[in-house]
């Protein structure tokens, strides 16, 4: 009992000294990296010390990182071309492609085998990412890590008692699999929540970010294919929008019942890259709408990034994230040196807001919740074109929300957000306040494209003959603002379709617009696979 104390306490000693702890639940993160490693809480060993009494994580590994300690892309020529993709495309959201530039970057885009090395990478390290941009702005902020995607062995481990409840497919006839399948990943995907938010509950971790999700033309895809495998048939068109629509209705209502047990604290969910209405075509977990709970929105500058997700109800408000610019795993720097490589998604959009929340929390650490909701809600932006597509139709202003935070110390909230919007009080100093002042967007700009490997230039990789009819592809630095989405990128329309990362690894292409009121069957037969839905449909949502 003695024991169990003293650990609870050596969790809970940065707690009562005002830092505030943000659980990353993702596929990994560099625990030795430089930047990191100061700010988390725990090491890949801990896992077996953190409360010896709780006999119900035995067999649960949480904390597997060891797929950081060697780079998936060894070859340094195709790593220093990734990094040049990655940066080029950033550059095209900006000031626009040269035609080298375009032509170089449209040649990687249709090279099939490069570009599993883009989603490779992407993939091993969207973590680190992630951490990065969570740790961007401030000072008393801890990383408490959490790998609970893309592992070999699932978080669940094979000595669990709760795998129990799977059930055996063998003896069922076809229908019957189906409907048990699709119970089983529902079962597989709350069971490694629950148990995920009671450990980091145990913890005493304040903000959870999760940059993932289960998109609905994910599951569409993966209910037709597994229906088709079970039963040799293809699933009528209402079947499928019933299925689905139980699928999540399902998920969201028990987990939601999960994050109900954990009121102290607060879940910021990615919204996801579909460029789907979040009211309609549901994305989990981040349609889940609770007091402790935001969904965040990619924004391209002022405007609503062509990929992002929206939704009037469910999407509550957006936040940069288009070219953020990140660490990279410390296992792909040949000297030594900080890697930096700029990303864009919902993914790098959801750590902004969680950064946000931790510095309100080391400000005035008595707020709830709920109360670090509304002032992030209430503080952004407005924005007009924004009033149908987020709940709070606002940018966050992290200034603002920063000001609201300190005047709710010594006032009533609702008054402490009103004097913060109405400008009439001035912000104190940096120094006072003890964080570290906003980056130049400039400076950020700037930082990305010296990030581009100098050994590599475009235009000596791939000459190019210009004709009148090339040159009408490059587009300026000067764009065309639309009524309620992103500025458009400075590619042309057909590399549009995939702007900025669009695809994660895992997980189905998605386009817009929306998907039609009955989705098509398959015109062909699926692929062998598992009779199975795994729970891999979590995919980071970084585009």
């Amino acid at each position: 009992m003695l024991r169990l104390l003293i650990i609870s306490i050596l969790f809970w000693i940065p707690q009562l000294f005002g830092a505030t702890t943000i659980a990353i639940i993702d596929t990994g993160f560099d625990l030795d990296h430089e930047f990191l490693k100061p700010k988390i809480l725990k090491q890949e060993t801990d896992e077996e010390a953190v409360n010896p009494t709780l006999k119900e994580f035995s067999g649960w590994q949480f904390h597997d990182n060891t797929h950081l300690k060697s780079a998936v892309i060894k070859d340094q020529s195709i790593l220093q071309e990734i990094l040049l993709y990655r940066s080029l495309r950033a550059k095209g959201h900006g000031e626009g492609l040269s035609l080298s530039e375009f032509e170089w970057f449209k040649k990687k885009s249709a090279d099939k085998d490069f570009m599993k090395h883009v989603k490779s990478f992407k993939k091993h390290s969207h973590g680190t990412f992630v951490a990065g941009i969570a740790l961007r702005e401030g000072e008393g902020i801890n990383l408490f890590p959490i790998r609970g995607l893309h592992i070999s062995t699932p978080v669940v481990a094979v000595d669990d008692p709760s795998n129990e409840g799977v059930t055996n497919l063998t003896s069922k006839t076809p229908e019957e699999k189906f409907k048990e399948s699709i119970r089983n990943s529902q079962n597989r995907v709350i069971r490694k929540f629950s148990k995920i938010t009671r450990y980091l509950s145990l913890n005493g971790v304040d903000i959870v970010n999760a940059s993932y999700g289960i998109t609905y033309k994910n599951m569409a895809t993966r209910i037709r294919e597994n229906y088709l495998q079970l039963t040799g048939k293809e699933i009528e068109g209402t079947r499928l929008q019933r299925e689905i629509a139980e699928y999540f209705r399902n998920i969201m209502e028990r987990t939601s019942k999960v994050i109900n047990k954990y009121p102290r604290m607060l879940f910021v969910f990615s919204a996801g890259n579909s460029g789907l209405d979040n009211d309609k075509y549901p994305h989990y977990p981040s349609k889940i709408k609770l007091p402790n709970t935001i969904s965040v929105g990619a924004m391209n500058g002022d405007y609503l990034a062509s990929f992002s997700n929206f939704g009037k109800d469910h999407v509550d408000i957006g936040a940069p994230g288009v070219a953020i610019l990140s660490i990279v795993p410390g296992v792909y720097s040949t000297d030594g040196k900080e890697l930096y490589s700029p990303s864009s998604g919902t993914s790098m959009a959801a750590p902004y807001i969680s950064n946000l929340a931790a510095q309100i929390l080391n400000i005035n650490p008595a707020l709830k919740p709920l109360q670090v909701k509304t002032i992030i809600m209430e503080t952004g932006e407005v924005k007009d074109y924004l009033r149908s597509k987020l709940h709070s139709a606002s940018i966050a202003d992290n200034q603002k929300a920063i000001k609201a935070a300190l005047l709710s110390k010594d006032m009533p909230l609702d008054q402490a957000i009103a004097l913060a919007r109405s400008g009439l009080l001035p912000m104190e100093d940096s120094i006072s306040m003890g964080i570290a002042p906003a980056v130049d967007a400039s400076i950020l700009q700037k930082k990305v494209m010296d990030s581009i490997p100098r050994d590599i230039t475009p235009g000596e990789l791939d000459e190019i003959q210009t004709t009148s009819e090339e040159s009408s592809l490059l587009l300026g630095p000067e764009i065309n603002k639309p009524d309620n989405s992103a500025p458009p990128a400075s590619v042309p329309k057909d590399v549009q379709k995939k702007p900025s990362d669009q695809v994660p690894s895992s997980q189905i292409e998605e386009q817009s617009p929306p998907p039609s009121g009955v989705l098509p069957t398959s015109s062909s037969p699926a692929e062998p696979q598992s009779p199975q839905i795994q729970d891999s449909e979590l995919s980071p949502s970084s585009p």
